[in-house]
């Protein structure tokens, strides 16, 4: 390969070598760009399951274009028939050589974790799920914003999960084999489940937080099923044990991430990252995270052009402005097609008013006797019709606290987990909020509705010691420790 061509670009050295293939140093003669190339081996180019996952990771990382995700310039396949990925050039290290050599500066972790956060954001908003999250695919170079920084680059979307293109499939290497790496497999993937959604992400991530700042992993041993077991049905032992001056914040974001269950774990990358930010004292940065967050959920869905020829069509009383529904995720109808529905709710109501009770609103006059017909009174210049007056809307209150996590409700009623929003606020009458998390004594806030608003709690007041109960007869009984769930881990032959 050393001294050939492939497209624009020429082969000056190997400088890599995995699984799947070789990395070349490439340069592009006319202008001095340096690229990587990565071209499968003969032997993986004849493997169908393995060329899926090489073009796999070319059209996931295309089609998220972030500046922390490695960026593809071209691929194509050689005259031999082997596919290739012309991709940009990186110096610098894997955040496994940096793991290598300790626990991180909180600093750097927090940092660093902030950037992987934000570029799995946003590959989530692109319906790509990476689901082989792990320190080698965390790429170090040195940051051309900030001197003396970091930029963290994610690479190898090979086994990623595009959820809307027609080559969603579930990639399996060789029959049997698990998809991802166990030490940072989420439970879901060890136990083989059909539907893995962006949420495996968070707790591989997880696994890799707590790595950055505990200098260990929360799970490991020599024994690949060992691990497995361990991820399905041991709790975490917390990150600050061996981390004693990790911020409590920073120790229950971690912890969330690891939990079991998928939907114990945070709404969504990105509002991990904005809990991130938040921790490191930026709380305009947490703000944008979470303000990407509600635009994506409100980005409406394309329809292929089968689903759109289905949808009913939406016109105006004079048969113009033909439209189609716009569906969010939501299922609502949006933009222009909500404002015609509007228009001509307003119109039909007009015609009918009209129609019943004269221009001015009053009933037309019985007809006189002997056929003569009623006065005709002047049509006026114009018919004003008034707005009528629109329901105010609820007013939004920021919701936070110190530590994060807590949480809050209203009238009893639980309305999120901080940081969140109160979306039920109505102008002149007061809320009360009551803060609650484990260790302290509650909190409780009243405030009167304004927009912008924002409410932060500060536990100070730990639970106070209850006192000892008087001692009882002793009695024989028997108790039983509670054992975890037993799981049986197949694979198939």
């Amino acid at each position: 390969m050393i001294g050939t061509s492939i497209g624009n670009y020429r082969i000056q050295r190997l400088i890599g070598e995995g699984g799947m293939g070789k990395v070349y140093l490439a340069e592009h003669p006319g202008i001095g760009r340096q690229a990587a190339v990565k071209v499968l081996t003969p032997t993986d180019a004849g493997d169908p399951q393995i060329v899926s996952r090489f073009i796999t990771e070319a059209r996931a990382a295309n089609a998220i274009r972030h500046p922390n995700i490695v960026d593809i310039y071209d691929s194509g396949v050689l005259p031999s028939g082997t596919p290739y990925i012309v991709m940009e050039f990186l110096d610098g290290e894997t955040l496994k050589d940096a793991l290598a050599r300790g626990p991180l500066p909180l600093e750097d972790a927090i940092d660093w974790g902030c950037q992987v956060a934000e570029a799995l954001a946003a590959a989530h908003a692109h319906d790509v799920v990476h689901r082989d999250l792990k320190p080698e695919n965390l790429f170090l170079v040195a940051d051309a914003r900030r001197l003396g920084k970091k930029q963290i680059k994610v690479l190898d979307f090979g086994i990623a999960k595009l959820q809307r293109q027609t080559i969603d499939q579930v990639h399996k290497t060789r029959t049997g084999a698990l998809l991802g790496t166990p030490l940072y497999m989420s439970p879901e993937q060890c136990m083989s489940h059909k539907d893995i959604d962006t949420r495996t992400d968070i707790y591989s991530f997880g696994v890799i937080l707590y790595e950055m700042v505990a200098g260990r992993r929360p799970f490991d041993s020599d024994g690949v099923y060992a691990v497995i077991s361990m991820h399905i049905n041991e709790p975490p032992v917390s990150p600050a044990t061996f981390r004693p001056d990790l911020p409590r914040d920073l120790e229950a974001i971690i912890l969330q991430a690891l939990a079991k269950a998928p939907a114990d774990r945070q709404e969504s990358m990105a509002v991990l990252h904005s809990r991130l930010e938040l921790a490191r004292g930026n709380p305009a940065a947490s703000s944008e995270a979470l303000a990407r967050a509600h635009h994506e959920r409100l980005r409406p869905v394309p329809l292929t052009p089968a689903q759109q020829s289905a949808l009913p069509e939406l016109k105006t009383l004079g048969d113009t402005a033909v439209s189609k529904q716009v569906t969010s995720k939501t299922g609502a109808v949006r933009g222009p097609a909500r404002l015609r529905l509007a228009l001509a709710g307003a119109v039909v109501a007009l015609l009918v008013g009209v129609y019943a009770f004269g221009p001015l609103g009053t009933k037309p006059a019985a007809p006189r006797p002997g056929g003569t017909p009623p006065p005709v009174a002047p049509a006026p210049a114009t018919l004003a019709l008034a707005p009528a007056p629109a329901a105010p809307l609820p007013i939004e209150i920021g919701l936070d606290s110190v530590p994060t996590g807590a949480s809050v409700f209203v009238d009893d009623v639980l309305v999120g987990t901080t940081p969140t929003t109160f979306k039920a606020a109505k102008r002149g009458e007061p809320v009360e909020f009551t803060f609650r998390t484990q260790g302290f004594e509650a909190e409780k806030i009243r405030a009167m509705p304004a927009q912008g608003l924002s409410i932060s709690a500060k536990f100070s007041t730990p639970v106070a010691a209850k006192p000892a109960a008087p001692a009882k007869r002793k009695r024989n009984s028997t108790s039983t420790s509670p054992g975890g769930p037993s799981t049986d881990i197949q694979t198939e032959r």
